[in-house]
């Protein structure tokens, strides 16, 4: 279940600070096992964020050409679409609000099927 007023220690910012942040979308991760690999839109609140790196590997490699690096990772953003197989990097800004957030797959049945987490920026 999720716990919507906690956050973990290892969940938890100093304002004021940057962190580099990974998203992956394993390669064998699918609807209910039936390795059927999905792409999420992951969304942070509160903050902001900076694309610094794509890799993708391994069977589903041909995804890559779906998204590419230039005009859709250029600039400041709050949601990243991570396709099945990659890893997506990002520069994340604690610069504006202490207190608790929210982190999540912007994809309602994966958001509702618990694909979310918070976290908290601490002064």
């Amino acid at each position: 279940s999720f716990e919507m007023l906690e956050a973990s220690p290892y969940e938890t910012v100093k304002l004021g600070t940057h962190e580099l942040w990974e998203f992956r979308n394993d390669e064998t991760s699918g609807m209910m096992g039936m390795d059927m690999a999905m792409p999420h839109s992951m969304h942070v609140h509160g903050v902001q964020f900076r694309v610094i790196e794509r890799s993708v590997s391994g069977r589903l490699a041909g995804y890559r050409g779906t998204v590419n690096a230039g005009f859709v990772d250029e600039g400041w953003k709050d949601t990243v679409l991570v396709m099945p197989g990659e890893r997506v990097r990002v520069v994340v800004r604690f610069a504006d609000y202490p207190g608790l957030f929210l982190y999540h797959c912007h994809m309602l049945e994966h958001e509702d099927g618990g694909m979310m987490r918070n976290y908290r920026v601490t002064v």
